[in-house]
């Protein structure tokens, strides 16, 4: 009997490429590993930016380090320790104008919620240790500038601010951030429109029912 059997499909098929299964994992690894690679680099770019902006409050920054170099960091600060023991610091930039009556402007950032029923209240002090072109030193009396209301991210201003009169220059300014009630608040605009009235005395200050957030010196010289 004669065998018709030409042979299985086994026998008659083409072999594919040896180890195909072994090369296209191996691909597969080596791309995974270089998407493993590149998104370590832009951690290493972007976590130093975390980190640094972990020191400034939430919100829109203030950008004060991007200040003209005519703004300057006031030597002489003082912030109370008790208010801010678990917030970031406050900061101060100052600019004052070459002129005879020279304006101050000032920028800062500072992290504080104003108490309810309280206002943030901006006071300047000309300083009794220096003297203005004529030789006259500050009066050292207490003068109600403007209340403060700071952004969300902690920004507040003070801009174009004179510091007295012509002849003026050289008289320092301490400025004072302070919490008041908004009963006082309301009253100094009144005080500054009395007759006569030049600011108030140590005594009459001691009076007045404030919390000192923070101060800094600004020399016109």
């Amino acid at each position: 009997m004669t065998n018709t059997n030409t042979g299985s499909a086994d026998d008659t098929a083409t072999p594919g490429p040896q180890g195909e299964g072994e090369e296209g994992n191996s691909g597969r690894i080596r791309i995974l590993i270089a998407v493993i690679g590149s998104l370590a680099v832009v951690a290493a770019a972007v976590i130093p930016v975390l980190l640094n902006r972990a020191d400034e409050p939430p919100g829109e920054p203030c950008d004060l380090d991007r200040l003209g170099d005519y703004w300057v960091q006031p030597p002489s600060q003082r912030y109370n320790q008790a208010l801010f023991a678990d917030r970031i610091r406050p900061r101060i930039y100052s600019q004052v104008s070459p002129d005879s009556n020279p304006e101050v402007s000032v920028k800062g950032q500072l992290n504080l919620d104003v108490p309810a029923g309280q206002v943030l209240y901006l006071i300047r002090r000309p300083d009794a240790n220096t003297k203005d072109t004529f030789g006259n030193p500050g009066n050292n009396r207490y003068y109600p500038a403007t209340p403060v209301t700071p952004t969300s991210a902690g920004c507040w201003e003070d801009n174009n601010r004179p510091v007295g009169y012509p002849g003026a220059k050289g008289i320092g300014q301490i400025y004072m951030l302070v919490l008041v009630g908004r009963d006082q608040a309301a009253e100094f605009p009144a005080d500054r429109k009395a007759k006569n009235w030049d600011g108030y005395s140590q005594d009459q200050w001691r009076a007045i029912n404030s919390i000192d957030v923070m101060s800094f010196h600004v020399s016109t010289a």
